[in-house]
């Protein structure tokens, strides 16, 4: 068994029997049902870390699940794979986790400060939109990576979004700008080439990474090995988080990323493809800082921060707590 299947068997384990367990769902949500994917069809047999169709919102535990889902509709959010304009029916979401995790500090500023606080010296936080503290899916007011199609961009699709963002004060009286991208049982194999595509990504992304106060050292690396996931993605978010920090988004003086990750998934880190790549580190996290001008803008964090009742609850801990690991050494 691969170190990916491995990690993946053992949250479909976990979740299979959180979903027994749990008092949260009704007997009838417990029921094993098939994956329901983009497309609305069933895909593959029946599983126990799948809900029924119908009862797929609550995989969204109940302290959030009332509040997320009227902002997801309130600011046009789709949800991955959704079902009825709710989550999909895929345990293993990491948008619904991340949700999960950060759904109460919209609200809430002090589960801010006390989850992401000692990893960024977060002292005081600020409001990001009105009446929020944290957002979900944000990309920023303006198309800075000039990916708008018709002139219109979605949160959540079609364009860079991170999972969440808020603003905060740093004990330092820096104030920052937070992305942050959520991951979960994620893993990536080696892309295949698709040239019409590539080229449409060098002309909207080629003039930003070629910039002479870009925030990737891009001559270390072929642009071709930056479009290879999990690099892509990072790159995207980092150009945004840069552009966003050039413009004082929100009155911020920096702007970083959070990435925040289970350290037991081993699959994700070694996500590795490239000979130029392999050669700048033996992690996601080595290669990426290594690429960055400015390290301290991407920040790793463990997911299992979040396993405490303060800062989630334990309807929270009792669902993902048997599936996030201590960080390898």
């Amino acid at each position: 068994m691969t170190t990916a299947q491995t990690f993946i068997t053992a949250e479909r384990a976990r979740a299979s029997a959180w979903k027994l367990a749990t008092q949260t769902l009704p007997m009838e949500a417990k029921l094993a049902s098939s994956y329901k994917d983009k497309a609305g069809s069933s895909r593959g047999p029946e599983y126990d870390f799948c809900l029924p169709a119908q009862h797929a919102a609550l995989s969204l535990l109940p302290e959030v699940r009332h509040s997320s889902l009227a902002l997801f509709t309130e600011l046009g959010i789709p949800w991955h794979a959704g079902i009825g304009g709710g989550p999909g029916n895929h345990l293993l979401s990491s948008q619904v986790q991340c949700v999960n995790a950060l759904g109460q500090m919209v609200a809430d500023p002090d589960r801010i400060i006390r989850a992401f606080g000692p990893i960024i010296e977060t002292s005081e936080v600020h409001q990001i939109e009105p009446g929020r503290w944290l957002t979900f899916e944000y990309i920023g007011s303006d198309d800075h990576l000039n990916e708008a199609i018709d002139g219109k961009r979605i949160r959540g699709a079609h364009c860079t979004s991170v999972d969440a963002a808020f603003v905060h004060t740093t004990a330092a009286g820096i104030r920052e700008l937070v992305l942050v991208e959520w991951k979960y049982t994620e893993n990536y194999a080696r892309r295949t080439v698709l040239p019409a595509k590539d080229a449409i990504r060098y002309e909207r992304y080629g003039r930003l990474l070629a910039a002479s106060d870009g925030p990737i050292a891009v001559e270390r690396l072929p642009f071709e090995e930056l479009l290879q996931e999990p690099l892509y993605q990072l790159m995207r978010q980092q150009l945004l988080a840069h552009q966003l920090e050039k413009v004082g988004a929100h009155g911020a003086d920096r702007v970083r990323v959070v990435h925040v990750l289970p350290a037991g998934n081993h699959a994700y880190h070694a996500s590795l493809h490239g000979p130029a790549t392999r050669l700048l580190g033996s992690t996601v996290k080595e290669v990426w800082q290594s690429l960055l001008r400015h390290p301290d803008r991407f920040v790793p964090m463990d997911s299992a921060v979040f396993l405490d009742p303060q800062i989630t609850s334990q309807h929270y801990i009792e669902r993902y707590g048997n599936g996030l690991t201590s960080a390898p050494q």
